[in-house]
């Protein structure tokens, strides 16, 4: 069973960042502007969004399997760098069980369904690829992407239990906030660094609301603990390790600080 939606708590503290960066002034569009990042190996890019009151870069859009994909290398092919003894990676998802992509696509569909093990390695991974240090967001910067809504209703800006036809979506399709980030409300609940709680200190914590949840659920004060209840049905020991089988509302995006980019 899945958790409701609850206030904010306190903020977390931050996670040391990998080094590695680059001059931040080196971003497209001059000091701490929004930028355009490449998968090193692909063609493959993605856009980081300047948060001027939190001074760090947010993706634009959750993370899609276009972006994820390379990092899992399923085919063994070793043709992304970094190799795979760089960073662990996951294993290939059990498709008797579900398909990894519910049957809703690949490409720029957002990635649904990993832990979040798997999404910090892939910040690990993506971080060693580009050369520019990458990581979750904790619940304040969550916070502080979110910006203000756009004029209009839920429906203009979320994908949300009465408008999802029961699925996640492309990002993009819906109006961003005014920062220009889409989906921080809806489409699915994006995990963050810290705890649910300091009693529960080994639960991940996720914020914003997904397709699942109805229109009154979702807001920038949305909160959710993960179930283990979510990884009954992964045969692996320890389950859950890399994929959620009741995972079809989790994601997440990535964000990136100005700490050690070279103000």
């Amino acid at each position: 069973m899945r958790s409701s939606p609850v206030p904010s708590c306190a903020v977390v503290a931050f996670a040391a960042l990998l080094g590695g960066c680059e001059s931040a002034s080196d971003a497209e569009g001059g000091p701490f502007g929004d930028y355009v990042e490449s998968i090193k190996g692909t063609d493959i890019h993605f856009e980081m969004v300047w948060v001027p009151k939190g001074r760090f870069w947010m993706a634009r859009t959750e993370v899609t399997w276009d972006e994820y994909l390379p990092y899992c290398d399923f085919e063994e092919a070793g043709n992304v760098p970094p190799g795979v003894d760089a960073v662990a990676k996951p294993s290939k998802p059990l498709d008797d069980i579900t398909p990894f992509d519910r049957d809703w696509g690949l490409g720029k569909q957002p990635a649904v369904g990993m832990s979040r093990n798997a999404a910090v390695k892939y910040c690990e991974w993506l971080s060693l690829n580009t050369g520019r240090a990458y990581r979750l967001p904790t619940e304040k910067e969550w916070e502080l992407a979110c910006g203000d809504r756009p004029e209009g209703g839920l429906d203009v800006y979320s994908w949300h239990e009465e408008n999802s036809d029961q699925m996640a979506h492309e990002g993009g399709l819906k109006e961003p906030n005014t920062l220009g980030i889409h989906d921080m409300l809806g489409n699915l609940w994006e995990y963050c660094l810290g705890p649910f709680s300091p009693d529960e200190p080994e639960r991940e914590v996720l914020r914003g609301g997904s397709w699942s949840e109805s229109a009154a659920e979702i807001g920038p004060w949305a909160r959710l603990g993960f179930e283990a209840d979510w990884v009954l049905e992964d045969p692996n020991v320890p389950p859950g390790v890399w994929w959620v089988p009741d995972g079809d509302h989790l994601g997440f995006r990535i964000l990136r600080s100005t700490e050690g980019a070279g103000n």
